[in-house]
């Protein structure tokens, strides 16, 4: 396979891509995603220089739930590490392949022994003990240097905060492994055969919102003739409530700036206090599950799955909601706002784990950042099936193969633009030309066949329209994105020292106090719990945070 731009155009050279460069040109700063990369860029990429001789680097890995390894491949010996060797002349070699929930206890313990790979993924803490420790190599001359435009604009696409957050004293001290936080912010979802059942409003306000909950709590939306179903889904843990607590402008578990620009905890500003006491009501009403403080998000669904719950925030894809209701269709909407203000949807720090580190002293630290465009170009701009199935996904055996990849980076919104390269084509009823679908990645392609399938009745399975087709949960993201609605936490330093101390059991705290007023406890209780969430710690917190921010 050719190293070169020219010949992996892809979804940044599409015209289609354009049109989402038009979508997030309307980004305000609380969302500051990049424009699809032009095609003139990438031809204009030189071809990659191979290593000769080739370098040797060591790394660790995480293993996955779904097959990554072909039969007779291994972490050592496999697709991406043959490619990279052929290609760039960069042989790449594991110690060790954790899952994922132990990465970072596995990681910590390599990092106390002092015997570290040539580059791997660091948490935020652990940037900062490597840098103290001065175990690896300043990055701040290799970026600008050794970065294409395509890895550039991918970290761009995630935030400006993601690459501020790798610096320490100034200085570049690692590669931000670029998540997929701004994609997962809050989306409603909606039983559409209870709502038009009911003849009910399409939720464009929190007034609405209101309405339907009641209405599927009261008016005996599944036709059994008993009162059995609720309005809104919510777990224990509230995390099912951000996109509620969103409408009324409130932030749970993230920092946000005050009226005076100073950084504040948004679990205990007053528009938490009013969200918090409407669900209250909610609940009193009976329109939220009696037994939701003991239900994780799992337990939700399977009360979606019996057919009790018409409403619920969820994510941008709608897999979950068919797993449980194949037979019910569910719709998405932008969380709705309690007023005339936009609702701003949060989100945390775009990051997957952490930072791409290069060991102290290892010669050409820039061998990550081709590894990085690779991946870049590989995963997202490649549009042959072949090489979709080699170092991708094989759709045959379900093999993961783009996980073998040593070093990725994730864009902000991809399944957000796939919904945008493929409205045109939806929009009109035309399929795309040979010519237009040979522009589009096989992912594309493949979602394509499937909408088209879902809607000529060959497929009962409406998940991938709900997510990828018109009006669809990848909609719904472009449109917070082209309100400028995203909210990322204006806190995006490594645990300051008082966090380390406290934060675990002030957020123990704040769920079990929000929990309990929404269960029935007077409202005023939360004003107690401002006030010891600030005497235990948190004054001090949002102290260390405000200095952080001076800094800044």
């Amino acid at each position: 396979m050719n190293g070169g731009g020219g010949s992996r155009k892809a979804v940044f050279g599409l015209a289609a891509a354009m049109a989402m460069t038009a979508v997030l040109a309307g980004c305000t700063d609380d969302a500051e995603p990049s424009p699809a990369i032009p095609s003139a860029e990438l031809s204009a990429q030189k071809e990659p220089a191979k290593y000769n001789p080739p370098i040797e680097l060591w790394t660790v890995g995480t293993t996955a739930n779904a097959p990554v390894y072909a039969q007779g491949d291994e972490m050592n010996d496999n697709e991406w590490s043959r490619y990279l060797r052929d290609s760039l002349g960069i042989i790449v070699k594991k110690r060790w392949e954790a899952p994922n929930d132990q990465l970072e206890q596995k990681t910590n313990l390599m990092i106390a022994s002092g015997d570290i790979p040539d580059f791997f993924v660091a948490t935020p803490t652990q940037l900062v003990q490597l840098q103290r420790a001065d175990l690896i190599e300043p990055l701040s001359d290799v970026y600008p240097q050794y970065a294409s435009v395509a890895v550039k604009t991918v970290i761009e696409q995630a935030g400006p905060e993601v690459l501020e957050a790798a610096k320490i004293d100034g200085k570049l001290m690692g590669i931000p492994f670029t998540g997929v936080a701004k994609e997962s912010v809050p989306v409603l979802w909606i039983r559409e055969d209870w709502r038009r059942k009911l003849d009910l409003p399409q939720p464009r306000t929190m007034d609405d919102l209101l309405l339907i909950a009641e209405a599927f709590t009261n008016r005996d939306p599944d036709g059994n003739g008993s009162n059995d179903t609720f309005g809104l889904g919510l777990d224990k843990l509230l995390n099912m409530a951000v996109g509620f607590f969103n409408g009324y402008h409130a932030y749970k578990g993230i920092w946000i700036r005050d009226s005076a620009g100073q950084l504040a905890y948004g679990s205990i500003q007053p528009e938490m206090k009013k969200a918090v006491g409407k669900l209250r009501e909610m609940y009193r009403a009976g329109q939220i599950d009696a037994d939701f403080g003991i239900k994780e998000s799992a337990k939700v669904y399977q009360t979606l799955g019996s057919g009790k719950l018409g409403m619920v925030f969820g994510s941008i894809s709608a897999a979950t909601l068919y797993q449980q209701t194949p037979d019910s269709r569910w719709f998405a909407y932008a969380a709705p706002s309690a007023d005339s203000r936009k609702t701003m949807v949060q989100h945390g720090l775009n990051l997957n784990n952490g930072f791409w580190v290069v060991k102290k002293g290892t010669p050409n630290p820039e061998a990550i950042l081709r590894m990085a465009d690779e991946f870049v170009r590989m995963f997202y701009a490649n549009t042959k099936d072949d090489v979709y199935r080699r170092y991708n996904f094989d759709i045959a055996s379900k093999t993961s193969i783009w996980m073998q990849s040593p070093v990725k980076l994730y864009k902000s919104y991809k399944n957000a633009e796939i919904s945008a390269h493929l409205e045109p084509y939806l929009r009109s009823g035309k399929d795309p030309g040979d010519g237009e679908k040979a522009l589009l990645t096989p992912e594309e392609r493949e979602k394509y066949v499937q909408i088209k399938d879902y809607s000529s009745g060959k497929s009962a399975d409406w998940s991938v329209i709900a997510r990828n087709g018109l009006d669809g949960g990848g909609t719904v993201i472009l449109e917070y994105v082209k309100n400028g609605q995203m909210l990322p936490d204006r806190y995006y330093g490594p645990p300051t020292k008082r966090m380390v101390q406290k934060q675990a059991n002030l957020s123990r705290l704040e769920e079990e106090v929000l929990t309990k007023i929404i269960m029935g406890a007077p409202l005023e209780d939360f004003d107690k719990f401002v006030d010891d969430w600030r005497r235990l710690g948190g004054d001090e917190m949002t102290k260390e945070v405000n200095e952080w921010a001076g800094t800044k």
